[in-house]
């Protein structure tokens, strides 16, 4: 519950983040439908043969772009926004977004862990496509681990025997600071369950009271940074470093 009401607070509002809406099929498009996106799903699974399909219903046109090799993700979905950026020649442009997602199972437990991925998109007549990449960022990430050994452990628990780590991540507006690409906020939400549990320590040891059942947010890996896009880099950098919040979001 925790969690959902500080994601719900961190909300996209108006402006350049644009919400997609459902379109025909896997189809997600802009509101007014003039722009549609699908990602479907690959036969085989791998990353390198997705294609972004970008579709006009209003002009009945359609065109395949190809995505690039994601050597970290297993899975590829669709960010369901899109960003809309400044045009000096008027034709409509965007950031649109990748989401890379990995996956781990281990004895007792799992986590997965994903990265958002921002793409340049032009929709200029005979140039529609994406081109480079200028954000990377951890987007989530969901780990269970096995905290119970033994019937002592699962009463020393109180019967609640997995360690919970769980890392939200939302990209809103942020204040224009007349750059050429959107200045935009970065924002995160980490929480721990029991409040007690700290991946990098055996918590298996720890007598949990009734009190501790609660999942606990995390005050270093709940936090905001402004992001900028820096012409020299072509990158989005953020304002200060972020904290490691690894437990959280490796898998």
């Amino acid at each position: 519950m925790l969690l959902a009401l500080l994601l719900a607070a961190a909300a996209p509002a108006d402006g350049p983040v644009i919400a997609l809406v459902k379109g025909e099929g896997d189809r997600q498009c802009l509101p007014d439908r003039s722009l549609c996106l699908e990602l479907p799903a690959t036969e085989d699974g791998t990353a390198s043969a997705a294609e972004l399909i970008v579709t006009s219903p209003t002009e009945g046109s359609s065109t395949n772009a190809a995505l690039p090799a994601f050597t970290d993700a297993e899975k590829q979905e669709l960010w369901p926004h899109l960003i809309a950026v400044k045009s000096d020649d008027g034709a409509p442009r965007y950031l649109v977004g990748i989401l890379g997602r990995v996956n781990a199972m281990y004895s007792g437990g799992g986590g997965s862990a994903t990265r958002l991925h921002l793409f340049e998109f032009g929709t200029a007549p005979g140039a529609t496509g994406l081109g480079e990449e200028v954000l990377n960022v951890v987007w989530d990430g969901s780990l269970m681990i096995r905290a119970c050994f033994s019937e002592e452990d699962m009463k020393d628990r109180l019967e609640a025997c997995h360690d919970e780590y769980d890392f939200k991540a939302t990209l809103t507006a942020a204040p224009d600071d007349g750059g050429g690409l959107p200045a935009l906020t970065y924002g995160s939400v980490a929480t721990s369950y029991p409040r007690t549990s700290k991946r990098s320590e055996d918590n298996s040891a720890i007598k949990l009271k009734r009190a501790d059942l609660v999942r606990a947010q995390d005050p270093t890996c709940t936090y905001q940074r402004v992001l900028r896009y820096n012409p020299a880099t072509s990158r989005y950098e953020m304002d200060r470093p972020a904290p490691d919040c690894s437990d959280y979001t490796t898998p």
